[in-house]
């Protein structure tokens, strides 16, 4: 059965399955606010994407549950939002859509949430939570 991201009563995001090709994957880490370098985790600290999957970490930890740690039902997502720079966040989250959309690698690793997508399972994700942000 394939994996799945909740995003609402009855409502989901099926991961597509992949083989794991490391020549294959474009690490979006310092795209999304996240960075193991600790001076750059200081100067992302009011970094508004950074500062979106802070709030959004609300199930558990990344580093434990990976992608199932996030909230990501509408009400989670517009909670979140109140608390940020909406303009910025909206603006990281079409940068992030451009650059996948622009790169050729079907694999798409992100550490901060602590999973590897498929290419079009992560630009499903990035389009329903612009989507959401917007509203």
């Amino acid at each position: 059965m394939a994996q799945t991201i909740s995003i609402g009563p009855d409502q989901e995001i099926k991961l597509i399955e992949f083989d794991y090709d490391p020549d294959s994957v474009l690490e979006v880490d310092e795209l999304l606010g996240y960075s193991s370098d600790a001076i750059a985790k200081y100067h992302n600290a009011k970094d508004p994407l950074g500062q979106f999957w802070n709030y959004l970490e609300t199930e558990c930890l990344a580093g434990c549950c990976g992608i199932d740690a996030f909230g990501l039902w509408p009400e989670d997502i517009a909670k979140a939002v109140k608390k940020l720079d909406k303009k910025g966040l909206l603006e990281q989250l079409e940068q992030l859509r451009a650059r996948v959309v622009n790169s050729r690698e079907q694999i798409v690793g992100y550490h901060r949430l602590n999973y590897n997508f498929a290419r079009l399972s992560f630009l499903e994700l990035l389009d329903y939570l612009i989507t959401e942000v917007k509203k």
